[in-house]
């Protein structure tokens, strides 16, 4: 009888989202995936970068993508 075995289960959702990571309304809340807009967890299709969440999206409460902003650099002459 031939066994499966499966690698790295529970690792199927990124840690890290290419849309979210970089979001000033994402929540650093451990694993759990939210932010302002989606408190109760963010949408798969935005988290995994199929949405780059600019436009409405249903149920995010009229707040969307916004860069965090980089810090200010301060020249030295």
């Amino acid at each position: 009888m031939a066994r499966s075995i499966t690698i790295d289960r529970g690792h199927e959702i990124p840690r890290y989202s290419p849309v979210c990571s970089f979001c000033r309304h994402l929540r650093q809340s451990g694993k759990d995936r939210t932010c302002d807009a989606f408190p109760r967890g963010i949408p798969m299709p935005i988290w995994l970068g199929h949405n780059d969440h600019r436009a409405p999206y249903p149920g995010d409460h009229g707040i969307r993508f916004e860069p965090v902003k980089e810090e200010t650099q301060v020249s030295r002459a």
